[in-house]
């Protein structure tokens, strides 16, 4: 079970490595274990409710940059 120290340190990888946010969208089971961090069941399926939800909102317009009007 990654502890709530871990499951920061990961967030922070993801922030800071862009290597190791690709990876971790693809598996995050696999990424975080190259970080000796195992998730349990219930903490992937979070993981992949959480990154449903980030998707859908980096898809908004909000997110697009417009530029000087």
């Amino acid at each position: 079970m990654a502890t709530d120290a871990e499951l920061k340190k990961v967030g922070i990888k993801a922030i800071e490595d862009d290597a190791f946010r690709a990876a971790f969208h693809a598996d995050p089971a696999k990424a975080a274990a190259t970080l000796e961090i195992i998730f349990t069941p219930e903490q992937l399926d979070e993981i992949k409710k959480r990154k449903e939800v980030l998707e859908k909102a980096g898809l908004r317009e909000s997110k697009m940059f417009a530029g000087p009007i």
